[in-house]
Protein backbone atom coordinates (compact mmCIF):
# COMPACT_ATOMS: atom_id res chain seq x y z
CA UNK A 1 0.00 0.00 0.00
CA UNK A 2 1.48 3.23 -1.47
CA UNK A 3 0.90 6.35 0.27
CA UNK A 4 -0.45 9.17 -2.81
CA UNK A 5 2.23 12.25 -3.45
CA UNK A 6 0.23 15.02 -3.05
CA UNK A 7 3.18 17.35 -4.07
CA UNK A 8 3.90 15.17 -7.27
CA UNK A 9 -0.32 15.31 -7.77
CA UNK A 10 -0.08 19.26 -7.34
CA UNK A 11 2.64 19.67 -9.59
CA UNK A 12 1.29 17.93 -12.79
CA UNK A 13 -2.60 19.70 -11.46
CA UNK A 14 -0.31 22.72 -11.99
CA UNK A 15 1.29 22.32 -15.37
CA UNK A 16 -1.98 20.81 -17.09
CA UNK A 17 -4.71 22.23 -15.22
CA UNK A 18 -3.21 25.80 -14.95
CA UNK A 19 -0.05 26.45 -16.94
CA UNK A 20 -0.89 24.78 -20.38
CA UNK A 21 -4.46 25.83 -19.98
CA UNK A 22 -3.46 29.43 -19.35
CA UNK A 23 -1.42 29.34 -22.62
CA UNK A 24 -4.16 27.87 -24.55
CA UNK A 25 -6.72 30.31 -23.98
CA UNK A 26 -4.12 33.40 -24.17
CA UNK A 27 -3.74 32.08 -27.66
CA UNK A 28 -7.16 31.59 -28.21
CA UNK A 29 -7.66 35.36 -27.32
CA UNK A 30 -4.79 37.62 -28.26
CA UNK A 31 -2.22 35.39 -29.77
CA UNK A 32 -5.16 34.54 -32.98
CA UNK A 33 -6.05 38.26 -32.65
CA UNK A 34 -5.09 41.89 -33.74
CA UNK A 35 -6.88 44.73 -33.38
CA UNK A 36 -4.71 46.66 -34.58
CA UNK A 37 -5.80 45.30 -37.66
CA UNK A 38 -9.21 45.55 -37.27
CA UNK A 39 -9.37 49.30 -36.04
CA UNK A 40 -6.89 50.70 -38.05
CA UNK A 41 -6.46 48.45 -41.12
CA UNK A 42 -8.69 48.33 -44.86
CA UNK A 43 -10.94 45.54 -44.74
CA UNK A 44 -10.63 43.52 -48.74
CA UNK A 45 -11.80 40.60 -49.76
CA UNK A 46 -9.05 38.12 -51.01
CA UNK A 47 -8.99 34.73 -52.52
CA UNK A 48 -6.25 32.35 -51.62
CA UNK A 49 -3.75 31.49 -54.75
CA UNK A 50 -1.45 29.59 -52.90
CA UNK A 51 1.17 28.88 -50.45
CA UNK A 52 4.34 31.41 -49.38
CA UNK A 53 7.76 29.38 -48.25
CA UNK A 54 9.84 31.25 -45.97
CA UNK A 55 12.85 28.84 -44.61
CA UNK A 56 11.02 26.26 -43.30
CA UNK A 57 7.44 27.82 -42.19
CA UNK A 58 5.11 28.50 -44.63
CA UNK A 59 1.78 31.24 -44.83
CA UNK A 60 -1.16 31.03 -46.89
CA UNK A 61 -0.42 33.15 -50.20
CA UNK A 62 -3.65 35.47 -51.55
CA UNK A 63 -4.73 38.22 -53.71
CA UNK A 64 -6.74 41.11 -53.35
CA UNK A 65 -7.93 44.44 -55.34
CA UNK A 66 -6.90 47.34 -53.90
CA UNK A 67 -8.76 50.61 -54.02
CA UNK A 68 -7.01 51.62 -57.27
CA UNK A 69 -8.31 48.01 -58.99
CA UNK A 70 -4.83 46.50 -58.76
CA UNK A 71 -4.61 42.90 -57.95
CA UNK A 72 -2.18 42.59 -55.02
CA UNK A 73 -0.36 39.49 -54.13
CA UNK A 74 0.05 39.25 -50.15
CA UNK A 75 1.19 36.43 -47.65
CA UNK A 76 -2.20 36.02 -45.18
CA UNK A 77 -1.02 36.26 -41.48
CA UNK A 78 -2.90 34.41 -38.66
CA UNK A 79 -5.09 31.98 -40.28
CA UNK A 80 -3.19 29.04 -41.59
CA UNK A 81 -6.38 26.52 -41.96
CA UNK A 82 -7.57 28.31 -45.37
CA UNK A 83 -8.09 25.75 -48.40
CA UNK A 84 -6.72 27.04 -52.05
CA UNK A 85 -9.33 29.01 -54.15
CA UNK A 86 -11.18 30.12 -50.70
CA UNK A 87 -12.55 33.68 -50.56
CA UNK A 88 -12.15 35.06 -47.45
CA UNK A 89 -12.15 38.50 -45.76
CA UNK A 90 -8.52 40.38 -44.31
CA UNK A 91 -7.34 43.66 -43.45
CA UNK A 92 -4.81 45.68 -44.48
CA UNK A 93 -2.29 48.10 -42.83
CA UNK A 94 -1.81 50.92 -45.54
CA UNK A 95 2.44 51.22 -44.89
CA UNK A 96 1.81 47.13 -45.55
CA UNK A 97 -0.04 46.00 -48.28
CA UNK A 98 1.52 42.66 -48.62
CA UNK A 99 0.21 41.31 -45.28
CA UNK A 100 -2.90 40.23 -45.08
CA UNK A 101 -4.58 39.89 -41.26
CA UNK A 102 -7.03 37.14 -42.46
CA UNK A 103 -9.32 36.54 -38.73
CA UNK A 104 -9.04 32.72 -37.67
CA UNK A 105 -12.09 30.44 -37.59
CA UNK A 106 -14.61 30.56 -34.87
CA UNK A 107 -13.87 26.70 -34.69
CA UNK A 108 -10.29 26.55 -34.29
CA UNK A 109 -10.62 28.96 -31.45
CA UNK A 110 -13.10 26.37 -30.06
CA UNK A 111 -11.04 24.06 -30.51
CA UNK A 112 -8.49 25.56 -28.08
CA UNK A 113 -10.92 26.40 -25.25
CA UNK A 114 -12.48 22.52 -25.49
CA UNK A 115 -8.48 21.31 -24.95
CA UNK A 116 -8.13 23.89 -22.22
CA UNK A 117 -11.17 22.84 -20.81
CA UNK A 118 -10.47 19.34 -21.29
CA UNK A 119 -7.11 19.81 -19.46
CA UNK A 120 -8.37 21.30 -16.47
CA UNK A 121 -11.09 18.92 -15.72
CA UNK A 122 -9.12 16.08 -15.96
CA UNK A 123 -6.15 17.37 -14.17
CA UNK A 124 -8.27 18.67 -11.44
CA UNK A 125 -9.97 15.34 -11.27
CA UNK A 126 -6.94 13.56 -10.54
CA UNK A 127 -5.63 15.95 -7.74
CA UNK A 128 -8.99 15.63 -6.13
CA UNK A 129 -8.74 11.61 -6.20
CA UNK A 130 -5.33 12.20 -5.05
CA UNK A 131 -6.77 14.07 -1.57
CA UNK A 132 -9.65 11.07 -1.83
CA UNK A 133 -6.39 8.97 -1.68
CA UNK A 134 -4.52 10.05 0.86
CA UNK A 135 -7.51 10.55 3.21
CA UNK A 136 -8.07 6.78 2.86
CA UNK A 137 -4.63 6.16 3.35
CA UNK A 138 -4.69 7.97 6.46
CA UNK A 139 -7.88 6.26 7.39
CA UNK A 140 -5.79 2.92 7.03
CA UNK A 141 -2.81 3.78 8.39
CA UNK A 142 -4.48 4.76 11.97
CA UNK A 143 -7.01 1.99 12.19
CA UNK A 144 -6.91 -0.47 9.00
CA UNK A 145 -6.62 -3.98 9.74
CA UNK A 146 -5.10 -6.81 7.05
CA UNK A 147 -7.67 -8.69 5.75
CA UNK A 148 -7.85 -11.76 3.32
CA UNK A 149 -10.56 -10.93 0.74
CA UNK A 150 -12.06 -12.93 -2.45
CA UNK A 151 -11.83 -11.38 -5.69
CA UNK A 152 -15.42 -11.60 -7.20
CA UNK A 153 -14.64 -9.52 -10.63
CA UNK A 154 -12.83 -7.14 -12.30
CA UNK A 155 -12.74 -4.99 -14.82
CA UNK A 156 -10.01 -2.21 -16.65
CA UNK A 157 -10.91 1.38 -17.69
CA UNK A 158 -9.98 3.19 -20.84
CA UNK A 159 -7.08 4.61 -18.96
CA UNK A 160 -5.12 1.22 -18.20
CA UNK A 161 -6.37 1.24 -14.02
CA UNK A 162 -8.67 -2.04 -12.63
CA UNK A 163 -11.42 -1.97 -10.53
CA UNK A 164 -11.32 -4.82 -8.41
CA UNK A 165 -14.46 -6.47 -6.57
CA UNK A 166 -13.72 -8.34 -3.18
CA UNK A 167 -16.21 -9.94 -0.81
CA UNK A 168 -15.82 -9.22 2.57
CA UNK A 169 -17.66 -9.46 6.10
CA UNK A 170 -18.27 -6.65 8.26
CA UNK A 171 -17.91 -6.56 11.78
CA UNK A 172 -21.54 -7.69 12.28
CA UNK A 173 -20.89 -10.64 9.79
CA UNK A 174 -22.88 -9.12 7.05
CA UNK A 175 -21.59 -9.39 3.53
CA UNK A 176 -20.22 -6.99 1.70
CA UNK A 177 -18.96 -5.88 -2.14
CA UNK A 178 -16.61 -3.22 -2.19
CA UNK A 179 -14.52 -1.82 -5.00
CA UNK A 180 -10.84 -1.16 -4.67
CA UNK A 181 -8.00 -0.15 -7.40
CA UNK A 182 -4.77 -1.78 -9.51
CA UNK A 183 -2.14 -0.64 -11.71
CA UNK A 184 -0.55 -3.64 -12.81
CA UNK A 185 -0.59 -7.67 -12.12
CA UNK A 186 -3.43 -10.55 -13.17
CA UNK A 187 -6.42 -10.79 -11.03
CA UNK A 188 -7.85 -14.27 -10.86
CA UNK A 189 -11.70 -14.22 -9.82
CA UNK A 190 -12.35 -16.39 -6.96
CA UNK A 191 -8.67 -15.74 -5.85
CA UNK A 192 -8.33 -14.20 -2.13
CA UNK A 193 -5.92 -11.10 -1.90
CA UNK A 194 -4.38 -9.01 1.60
CA UNK A 195 -5.95 -5.83 1.91
CA UNK A 196 -6.13 -3.21 4.04
CA UNK A 197 -9.67 -2.55 5.20
CA UNK A 198 -10.96 -0.20 8.34
CA UNK A 199 -15.04 -0.34 8.86
CA UNK A 200 -15.98 3.08 11.01
CA UNK A 201 -18.42 3.56 13.65
CA UNK A 202 -21.52 4.31 11.28
CA UNK A 203 -20.71 0.86 9.10
CA UNK A 204 -18.50 2.96 6.21
CA UNK A 205 -15.53 1.14 5.26
CA UNK A 206 -12.38 1.98 3.79
CA UNK A 207 -10.00 -0.39 2.19
CA UNK A 208 -6.89 -0.78 -0.42
CA UNK A 209 -4.98 -3.64 -1.77
CA UNK A 210 -2.16 -4.59 0.21
CA UNK A 211 -1.24 -7.57 -1.94
CA UNK A 212 2.17 -7.54 -4.26
CA UNK A 213 0.72 -9.64 -6.89
CA UNK A 214 -1.64 -6.25 -7.73
CA UNK A 215 0.71 -3.62 -7.05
Amino acid sequence: MKKPSLKASGVVTFIFGVLLPAVLMWVAVFGMDSSEYVENGIKVKCTVIGTSVTGSSSRPKVKYKSAEGEWIEADCIANSKVSMGQTIDGYIMPDDPKNVYCPPDLALKIVFYAIAAVLVITSWGFFFKTLKDLRNYNILIKSGVPYKAQLTSWHKDDSGLMHIQLRVFRRNGEEEIISVEAVNGAPIVGEYYDIMMSEDDKGRITAALNDERLN
